[in-house]
């Protein structure tokens, strides 16, 4: 089963994707945290968050293991992540669709899964 929620900025979409995931014993996928990972990495290097082409690789050398969750948090970095994924739709289209994530919510697992 595939759950998406969508909806503005601080609405409750990740509490309620935790606790939907808990309830039915789901893997819950933080796409707003892989998007707010890339606008961190890109900004940290100087780069910006619109180049797409930088995006779609930073987005496929993500290591969730190092996702620290308060640095992706910041608004800075919420505000990068807003244009990464409006403006760099390849990365957006390549992190929510088709691309196997190795993670769980805890990124403990190693069990490969998708978003479709």
């Amino acid at each position: 089963m595939i759950i998406a929620i969508d909806g503005p900025a601080a609405s409750g979409k990740g509490t309620l994707g935790k606790r939907l995931a808990a309830h039915y014993n789901l893997r819950h996928l933080d796409t707003g945290l892989i998007y707010r990972a890339v606008a961190k990495a890109l900004v940290d290097r100087g780069q910006r968050p619109s180049d797409t082409k930088a995006a779609v690789a930073t987005a496929k050398a993500l290591d969730p293991s190092g996702f620290d969750e308060g640095m992706l948090k910041t608004h800075a970095i919420g505000e990068a992540a807003s244009i990464v994924s409006a403006r760099s739709t390849k990365a957006s289209s390549w992190l929510t669709t088709g691309r196997t994530y190795p993670w769980t919510n805890t990124f403990g697992s190693r069990s490969g899964w998708k978003v479709a």
